[in-house]
């Protein structure tokens, strides 16, 4: 779960006004709070300026988010592997943690593309494994566009439940999210077997493993589909 918000340190930022240290502060909010919190009026304020004064330097606040972005996205380490399948299991991992350690800026990815050095650093190597090993070139670039929208929406969906799970109650958001699932899978279990027949049996399977576990068979899912749509010909190739 994400760490509970801390209050800013006033302060901090102040020094020499540069696009960088515009990013630094923005990415400090977003670490602790997420980007709704971030403001052109909060920042400048680190700065003992006005929010006249990061014009020089960006747009907006959009603007901002997206040089925010283009810091994490260069954040990604670059996969590692011998074969395709370990250069896209460690991309996905990879990407996933990177946007996990940034609160929820990793909903900026949704309806753009996060474009920079890295990225396409990254892309190169693997759909260059991809197309090494003879995956056909739509199973390649469409496989790895639909997982990165898995990969942002997992690691999204995590930033939500954090939040949710800080009941003010004190207690560790792990022990509340664990709670809320254990009622609803005592829910579950409550259901009639005559007319669930489908839901009852498997309630144990259902309710099983934590966040990363299954995030690790989603990634694995994905991989083997695109596997399988190798031609025999290059099976020997894509076998890893």
């Amino acid at each position: 779960m994400p760490p509970t918000p801390r209050p800013a340190a006033r302060g901090r930022a102040r020094g020499v006004l540069s696009l960088e240290a515009i990013v630094d502060e923005a990415m400090r909010i977003i670490d602790r709070e997420g980007i709704d919190e971030v403001s052109m009026r909060r920042i400048a304020g680190e700065f003992d300026t006005g929010p006249a004064s990061l014009y020089a330097h960006v747009a907006n606040k959009d603007d901002l988010l997206a040089h925010c972005l283009r810091r994490v996205v260069s954040e990604v380490p670059m996969p590692t592997g011998e074969t395709w399948q370990e250069l896209v299991r460690s991309w996905a991992f990879g990407t996933h943690n990177t946007f996990v350690a940034h609160g929820d800026i990793v909903r900026l990815t949704f309806g753009t593309i996060a474009e920079g050095p890295k990225f396409v650093d990254i892309m190169e190597r693997i759909l260059g494994a991809l197309q090494a090993a003879h995956v056909p070139p739509r199973v390649a670039t469409w496989g790895l566009d639909v997982l990165s929208l898995y990969v942002a929406a997992d690691a999204y969906e995590g930033w939500i439940m954090g939040r949710i799970f800080e009941d003010r109650s004190g207690r560790p958001t792990a022990e509340v999210g664990q709670e809320y699932f254990q009622q609803f899978a005592e829910r579950l279990a409550a259901l009639p077997a005559k007319q669930y027949p489908a839901i009852t049996p498997n309630l144990t399977s259902l309710m099983s493993g934590g966040g990363d576990e299954r995030f690790a068979f989603g990634v694995d899912t994905f991989i083997a589909g695109m596997a399988a749509q190798v031609p025999a010909e290059g099976a020997d190739r894509a076998d890893g």
